[in-house]
């Protein structure tokens, strides 16, 4: 039965857990939502709260969204956990019902479609606030307080009643005592009454109390939050001049180191052009001779072989003259 509890908490605060957070992470998407309802509510709130109460009831529409989200993720922490609860679901239902008029307000919408959508989240939320005003009055199958002191008196008076009856069977002098007794009895009956519902008035104010200081807690973690942004949207500003200064000189670096490195190019390739030249010309030159050297081999050898034919044509006419052909 404690498992099964345990869980059914657990998820029916898991909606109002991830409302809570949506609320405090972006505010102002339910800020137009809200600002209606925060117009008319709180200045009738603030007329007839305490002044010392009134100055810490925010006027912004965006504070207030977040104060509820706070509201929410405390309660639903609270409930979830167990530790608690019944205070975290009295905190969950009343922050659920300025978000559900504010949300969704079935009866302004004019498109029926949108308002049957309106009038089912509507009896979503009514549901939801059904589920923790019951988490809020659960008691885990134990007596509550108010039960146990009815109960008490209860017995109390019936065990009085009887041993007055006792008394007064015996004689008329013990049956004074007796009345006097009984008197007692139900005196102390009534004192214990007082006493419990005094300590559940001392309950009550420690839970308003519990909830003023989260309440004030979730708005200065607000502020803090706001003021933090504040402070490093304007650091953002004032950087920006630097960064874009510091972009520039880098790119004018860079555009330098360029240019010195195509000046030192076209200064090498300048310096190296008349060492290019000579050495193209010292090949050409190496080529020149060494075609004018096989030229000349080249023509030798056409002598060189000439000059045998000669010797070959001329050993053939002696040889025609001795045998006397010519």
């Amino acid at each position: 039965m404690t498992l099964l509890r345990a869980a059914a908490r657990t998820m029916l605060a898991s909606y109002f857990i991830s409302s809570g957070v949506k609320a405090l992470r972006d505010p102002a998407a339910l800020v137009p939502a809200a600002e209606p309802l925060a117009d008319k509510v709180v200045p009738v709130v603030k007329k007839y709260v305490p002044d010392q109460v009134a100055n810490y009831i925010p006027e912004d529409a965006k504070t207030l969204v977040r104060v509820n989200g706070a509201t929410q993720v405390i309660g639903g922490l609270a409930l979830a956990s167990g530790r608690g609860r019944r205070l975290g679901a009295f905190l969950l239902a009343g922050s659920l019902i300025p978000s559900t008029i504010a949300k969704h307000p079935f009866w302004s919408e004019t498109d029926p479609e949108l308002k049957a959508q309106q009038r089912s989240h509507f009896a979503k939320n009514v549901s939801l606030l059904g589920g923790v005003l019951l988490a809020s009055r659960d008691t885990e199958g134990k007596p509550g307080v108010a039960w146990r002191a009815q109960k008490g008196g209860e017995s109390i008076a019936r065990s009085t009643r009887k041993t007055a009856k006792k008394l007064s069977s015996s004689s008329s002098g013990i049956g004074d005592t007796a009345s006097d007794l009984f008197e007692g009895a139900l005196a102390g009956g009534a004192a214990l009454m007082g006493a419990v519902e005094k300590s559940t008035r001392k309950t009550r104010k420690n839970a308003r109390k519990q909830l003023k200081v989260a309440a004030a807690a979730a708005t200065a973690q607000a502020e803090l939050a706001r003021k933090a942004a504040a402070q490093a949207a304007k650091q953002a500003r004032k950087d920006a001049p630097k960064q874009l200064r510091a972009a520039k000189a880098a790119a004018a670096a860079r555009a330098e180191l360029a240019r010195k490195a195509d000046a030192q190019a076209a200064k090498q390739a300048r310096k190296d052009a008349p060492k290019q030249l000579r050495a193209a010309k010292k090949r050409d030159a190496q080529q020149a001779a060494e075609a004018r050297f096989a030229a000349k081999v080249a023509e030798k050898e056409a002598r060189k072989q000439q000059k045998a034919a000669d010797k070959a044509e001329s050993r053939k006419v002696r040889k025609n003259i001795a045998l006397g052909e010519n």
